[in-house]
């Protein structure tokens, strides 16, 4: 790696938008050979990660870790907090094991290096590694610069089962319980208004914000002057070959053809739960169509393909430069409420028959 900026872009610890760790307040406690950090979720649960001393350096430095409970109940709630983040429940269908361990027999962190995410917030990214037993879990961790804030992130979904049982292990004491993949639940708030399709998606409308125009398979949202805009199409996904392209190589398909490819910054993607979503953004100088003697206007423009394995949903804006923090609120309202649909039973006979 050439330099740190080389390092943000394949260091998904690094690069992912700040809304997607689960977020942890911090406390440094004393410690005279490690690096001792109280993690806290608001919901209440707690447990201490303590990161010993770099015993050696081999692409990156490394060194031992430890993850401790400051008490059962706080360690439980640490731990539902976990799983909340991954979509994840305790499966009811199986009991726990009363003579499960509860200690991590191996833990283990890499440092990554330190840079901004997509939002610009400053981190120290590490990798940490769980044992124990026949179980083996990574995750990203991410210290903020102040050293006040953390963050877990997900390194692979596959990862999922076993980090909570190692963490319910280790944390939530005996029975340790067995883990299921929840079902999405609707994420649209009470009061909020919503758009998309049925069977295929569903998303808010901004605040101040109204869908401008509609046509199948197409939307088009603006805040009230209409001089923001967000569009979205959506198309209901066949089965894809093994070989398929990938949703950041579909999205890196689109902006290699686009005239805004040389601007574009580097592709972030992220998992919600099994949604994969990917986005870039670019900066340009357009013409006011509402002013069309003004010279041109610094604007920026964003791309976002999410698609799980029945859906895809693309979306694509573009505000003022000038406009930017109530856009990106904005956007970000969009994606955080964005839900596709899972998969589609086939229906018996054509929607809307009798």
């Amino acid at each position: 790696m050439d330099d740190e900026r080389s390092l943000e872009v394949v260091v998904p610890g690094l690069v992912a938008a700040d809304r997607e760790g689960l977020d942890l307040t911090v406390t440094r406690l004393e410690a005279s050979d490690a690096n001792k950090l109280l993690l806290e979720v608001d919901t209440g649960g707690s447990a201490i990660l303590e990161l010993g001393a770099e015993e050696g350096f081999f692409v990156f430095a490394h060194g031992k870790a430890r993850l401790v409970s400051t008490s059962t109940d706080s360690g439980r709630a640490f731990v539902d907090a976990v799983a909340g983040w991954l979509n994840h429940e305790p499966d009811p269908a199986q009991t726990g094991d009363e003579s499960t361990p509860t200690a991590v027999t191996t833990c283990s962190w890499v440092r990554l290096g330190t840079g901004q995410d997509a939002i610009g917030t400053s981190w120290s990214a590490f990798k940490l590694f769980f044992d124990q037993g026949e179980l083996h879990a990574e995750v990203f961790f991410r210290l903020s610069e102040d050293g006040r804030r953390a963050q877990f992130l997900e390194k692979w979904s596959e990862y999922r089962e076993r980090l909570l049982a190692i963490f319910d292990r280790a944390l939530g004491g005996a029975p340790a319980r067995r883990w299921r993949a929840r079902s999405s639940p609707r994420i649209i708030a009470p009061g909020r208004r919503s758009f998309g399709e049925e069977d295929a998606f569903e998303a808010c409308v901004p605040e101040g914000w109204n869908v401008s125009w509609r046509q199948e398979g197409h939307w088009r949202i603006a805040d009230a002057n209409d001089e923001m805009m967000i569009e979205m199409s959506c198309l209901h996904l066949p089965p894809l070959p093994p070989e398929a392209p990938d949703v950041p190589a579909r999205l890196r398909d689109l902006i290699d053809g686009s005239e805004h490819r040389a601007e574009a910054s580097p592709i972030v993607t992220f998992m919600r739960g099994e949604t994969t979503i990917s986005w870039s953004e670019y900066a340009f100088l357009s013409k006011d169509t509402k002013r069309p003697e003004a010279a041109k206007r610094p604007a920026r423009g964003r791309w976002l393909i999410a698609a799980n394995r029945w859906v895809q949903v693309l979306i694509t804006a573009c505000w003022w430069e000038a406009d930017i923090a109530e856009a990106e609120q904005a956007w970000t309202s969009v994606v955080d409420s964005l839900h596709l649909a899972g998969r589609i039973s086939e229906r018996l006979q054509p929607k809307g028959s009798a």
